[in-house]
This record gives C-alpha cells, structure tokens and sequence, in this order.
C-alpha cells in the first residue's frame, strides 16, 4: 500500500489516480506543467474553449492535497483562476552540465548550416502554433531584410514545420529535425542567441539548457519561461 498517489496529467490516469487516492484515503499530489486551456484555444484557434477547460482545471486539480508548478509564473496563473494558492508549490527542474557546455561549439557546424553567416540564431522544441512561431518567423524575416548575415536554426519537428518552411523560403533557415543527447548539446553551443517566443510554456527546460551552452536567452513576458532567466544579464524579456 502506498502512502500517497501523485498524478501528472488531468486526463484518463489523472482521473484513476484520483478515484484510487478517495477509495483508499490516500492524499493526493499532482504536477502541472502543461497550459492546457491555453494550448486549447490556440490549437483550436477558438478563444471561447479557454473559459470551459479551466473550469476543468479547477475542478481536477482542486481535488489535490497539492500541485507542483514549475515556475512561480505558472503558480500565479493558477491561483488567478481559481485554485488555492496555499496548496501550489514550486518544483523546478535540472538539467546536465557535464553535458551541456559552451566547450561543444563546433565551427565547422556553423559553416554546414550555411556559408556567409556570422551570427545564427536558435530555436528548440516542438514545431506547433502553440509555440508562437508565427511570430519568430516573420520577426526573423524582418531581421534578415536588414541584416542578411544572420541566420536561423530551428530543431524540431511538428505539424507547422512545413508551413514554417514555406514562410521562410530563400532565407537562411536549416530545419535540423529532432536531436538528442549530444549532437544536440552542440548545436546549443554552436549558436548565438536562443529564441523561444512561447506564451504558453509553463517553463521550458530548454532555455536551461541554452543557457548552460553559453547563450544569452530572448523570450516573451508571457509565461514560464522569464523565470529561469535573469532579464539583462542572461538574456532579455521582450
């Protein structure tokens, strides 16, 4: 018999671990580290399914004895909508250092994602509309029309990878898919500037990771991600 159930998700298993946790008078912990009302109305392109999936939230994780978040961004959201602050604690993540270190950048990498360019410009994660991506296309494109020596690098894939493509055709873009462990630790270190323009992340482990790689960080104030992040010193909130 365990002592106490945890959940990490508001779906199916969430809703199991909860019904076991009441029948055995178990407390209950729960993690939330997806916007999910947000990815909602974003994915859906529909602002009026937003309000029904915090009911949701509220509902579900209300139930909790308590909810770790991974930023105090993502515990304030909460509370606005509704849960008891008291119960919300912050549980942030780690990342490996041995691992990833300014000491992986590779010039020769530089000169394979494209001749001609000084200074390149990184993004990770998934390829999806929920990640704002939009705008780093079109804010890139303005860059590039005056300043045609900087590039990008988008790792990754997802559904709004081709359209991504399509947008920024004849620019200096290299789409280097899904990458891991190592090859991807030196891609980290083989940039300049990492760009993560997501309102809806609830942190983003991998600006930790762009940061532990020598990059200074850009993200929006919307989110996570601004709190693992020192704005002027590692990077900037726009």
């Amino acid at each position: 018999r365990p002592d106490a159930i945890h959940v990490s998700t508001p779906g199916p298993m969430g809703l199991l671990g909860l019904l076991v946790a009441r029948q055995l008078g178990l407390p209950l912990y729960g993690t939330y580290h997806t916007d999910f009302p947000s990815y909602a109305a974003r994915l859906s392109g529909r602002s009026d399914v937003e309000a029904p999936a915090w009911g949701y939230m509220r509902w579900f994780y209300g139930q909790l004895d308590r909810v770790a978040a991974p930023s105090a961004s993502t515990c304030t959201r909460l509370a606005e909508h509704g849960l008891d602050a008291r119960r919300l604690h912050v549980v942030g993540r780690g990342i490996r250092t041995d691992r990833f270190s300014p000491a992986r950048r590779d010039a020769t990498l530089r000169c394979q994602w494209g001749a001609g360019i000084t200074h390149w410009l990184l993004y990770t994660g998934r390829l999806s509309r929920e990640k704002n991506l939009q705008v780093l296309a079109d804010a890139f494109a303005r860059l590039h029309d005056r300043r045609p020596e900087v590039g990008l690098v988008l790792v990754g894939d997802g559904p709004y990878r081709a359209e991504l493509e399509q947008r920024l055709a004849g620019r200096p873009v290299h789409f280097a898919g899904v990458q891991r462990g190592d090859e991807l630790a030196r891609i980290y270190a083989s940039a300049d500037l990492f760009v993560f323009p997501s309102e809806t992340d609830t942190l983003g482990v991998v600006l930790l990771e762009a940061q532990a790689s020598g990059l200074p960080v850009l993200v929006s104030r919307h989110g996570g991600p601004k709190d693992v992040m020192v704005n002027g010193r590692t990077g900037w909130v726009v």
